[in-house]
This record gives structure tokens, sequence and C-alpha cells, in this order.
């Protein structure tokens, strides 16, 4: 039986792995990719903050695929640092689908079962009224807390 795969082979930085300056082997920003049960895509840090794991980042309106952490209430996700600090200018992979820890925001607190929403600074709480949904907690988690939640951006 033939397996195709449309995925791109990963040269140059791999999932776990960040850089400053982007080399004739490594993906372009925006590329995505996909390992075992979990999405990626490349992008870059224009925010004036790195991003740590458990973190959200949203799109800077820079460019396509150009990031930040600074989110406010609501924002639209654009995926989740799962695996390395991306510093500011730096280059790396965020989980847009799949499982991956996030950190709740001081003043709220999740259920196992409740469906989330991004918070400010990168930061998720539960989704309430029209901000869009990115996930669900698959823990309960504690106010300034982190725990295990599944994460699906479009």
């Amino acid at each position: 039986m033939t397996f195709y795969n449309a995925d791109p082979v990963r040269f140059g930085v791999g999932i776990s792995g960040t850089t400053t300056s982007l080399g004739a082997n490594d993906p372009e920003v925006g590329t995505k990719t996909r390992v075992g049960d979990e999405e990626y895509v490349f992008v870059y840090n224009a925010g004036n903050s790195q991003i740590s794991p458990t973190y959200g980042a949203v799109l800077s309106a820079v460019t396509g695929y150009s990031v930040t952490i600074s989110s406010v209430a609501g924002d639209l996700l654009a995926g989740v640092c799962k695996n390395a600090t991306i510093a500011t200018g730096e280059y790396g992979w965020l989980v847009t689908k799949g499982f991956a820890v996030v950190e709740m925001n001081a003043d709220y607190s999740a259920a196992a079962g409740n469906i989330m929403a991004l918070a400010a600074d990168g930061e998720f709480d539960i989704k309430s009224g029209a901000v869009p949904s990115l996930g669900k907690a698959m823990e309960a988690i504690a106010s300034a807390g982190s725990g295990s939640a599944y994460i699906s951006v479009n």
C-alpha cells in the first residue's frame, strides 16, 4: 500500500527549536506541519515580549504570521507555545491543534470540560459571550495555574 504525505520535510528549525535568522533549510513563515496528532504553524515573534510555553500568541497585524503575546480578552488565537520559548525577534512553532498545557489568567479558573477563550497577555479563561472559543480544558485549572487543554485554532 502506498502512503502519501503532504507535510513538508522539516530540515533546519525543528518543532522544539527557535532561530533568529532563517537559513536555506528552514521553513518559511506560515508553514504548517503535523507531528503525531498535533498541528503546528511556523511564526515570527514581532512583539516586545518572549512567548513562553503555556502562553498563547495572536497575530501582530504587522505581516502574516508575525505574532505577539500582547493579547486582549477575546482576541483570536494564532497558536500556543508548547515546546520552546520564542524570544523577541525569533522564529518558532506554535501548536494550533492538539493537546498543550495552558496558563490561566489570575482572575479565572476552569473546570474539566469548560470551553476556553483567550484572556489578556497570552493567558486563558473560560469562554463567555461571543468571544471565539479555542479549545477545551481537559482538567480543572486553578486561577493563575496551568493545566492541560485541547487546542483547536481554525
